[in-house]
């Protein structure tokens, strides 16, 4: 099987991309610009094939699906949320993605600030560069490991990305701009499903605190205890136990300013 490598733009050059550029640049101009600062760009020196194509092809597909958003006009939460959803589970069906190649921070940096950088701007209004960097905040490879990271499979078939669906951006963004835990995706699939448990029986504006209260817990136990070599069922239940604890803190947390609201009424 052929592996595909994709262009790659490093950090330098998405910061003299944009330093030069401005923050209002069309596509044509990043790829002008990439095309005259060969240095900036580059691929892997070997291992597969070299294809700009299939980086076209993967842009293409994530403009219409920003497209079937609102995109280029409409920005509101709701057609945000809907274009990050499809675009990961877009982005997971490329498997030219799969090879090693989505790991890459360069990757990323390309296909957002050269390919695309009219969506990234559409989808994050604040125009920061580190939304175009490679990295957990680049707009589209924070999709990317989200998508790989809880894809139940095709085996799941219609219920193949109920997590990723099911959590919602706090949520996302608690496990997955985390290192240690978004890193090891065992243990991100894990804390997403204890998330979903517990959001069906609790208030759901409680489950920001509880998800927030969760992370610290399981990051204590990841000190003590290496969670990512625990056996399937073991670390459900360590995360499952882990849930109801952050939930029993956040009642007790809010019970105490309710009798202490009480008290200072009286």
């Amino acid at each position: 099987m052929t592996t595909i490598l994709l262009p790659r733009l490093s950090r330098l050059g998405v910061s003299r991309l944009m330093a030069e550029l401005g923050t209002d640049y069309s596509f044509d101009d990043a790829l002008a610009f990439v095309n005259d600062h060969a240095s900036l760009s580059s691929f892997a020196a070997s291992g597969g094939v070299r294809e700009h194509r299939v980086a076209e092809e993967i842009a293409a597909t994530i403009r219409k699906t920003a497209e079937g958003c609102g995109f280029p006009t409409l920005s509101g939460q709701t057609g945000r949320a809907k274009f990050d959803r499809d675009a990961a589970i877009a982005l997971a069906s490329f498997g030219s993605l799969a090879s090693g190649e989505g790991l890459r921070d360069d990757v990323w940096a390309y296909l957002t600030t050269v390919l695309l950088p009219d969506v990234v701007r559409w989808r994050f209004e604040s125009k920061s560069q580190e939304r175009f960097s490679g990295g957990v905040r680049n707009a589209l490879q924070r999709l990317y490991m989200r998508a790989s990271a809880l894809d139940l499979g095709p085996e799941a078939s219609v219920d193949r990305w109920r997590l990723l669906r099911a959590l919602t951006e706090d949520a996302h963004v608690a496990i997955f701009e985390r290192p240690l835990i978004g890193g090891n995706r065992v243990l991100a699939k894990a804390i997403a499903h204890g998330w979903a448990q517990a959001a069906a029986s609790e208030s759901k504006g409680n489950m920001e605190d509880i998800m927030r209260c969760a992370i610290k817990l399981l990051r204590l136990r990841y000190q003590i205890v290496d969670l990512g070599v625990l056996e399937d069922q073991e670390l459900a239940d360590t995360v499952a136990s882990v849930f109801k604890d952050a939930a029993a803190q956040v009642a007790q947390v809010a019970q105490v300013a309710q009798v202490a609201g009480v008290a200072e009424v009286v």
